[in-house]
């Protein structure tokens, strides 16, 4: 049975990495900075694969972000346009 978690997962890395080869240059960072998140993500979530759903990498993901824009100091402007990247690949993957 495939896991719902990772195949989501593979689903929004390839709308990102789409959005990226046609993405202005001011977008490029932001893209750039979530892209590489989604394999950490992978790596650290715990779930059971029988009892996940694929909205829940959404909001694990959205989480991870939330903590890393912490970690490193994530300016406003950044925060922002990669929460408008984000609602765009999730309605881009949709």
């Amino acid at each position: 049975m495939p896991d719902p978690f990772l195949k989501r997962a593979e689903a929004i890395k390839k709308t990102l990495l789409a959005m990226e080869s046609e993405a202005p240059d001011e977008d490029l960072f932001a893209l750039g900075y979530m892209i590489p998140q989604i394999e950490l993500v992978q790596e650290m979530a715990q779930y059971e694969p029988l009892e996940v759903t694929a909205e829940d990498f959404d909001v694990t993901y959205r989480q991870w972000l939330e903590t890393t824009f912490m970690e490193d100091g994530m300016e406003s402007d950044d925060r922002q346009r990669i929460d408008e990247l984000w609602q765009s690949a999730i309605s881009r993957t949709s």
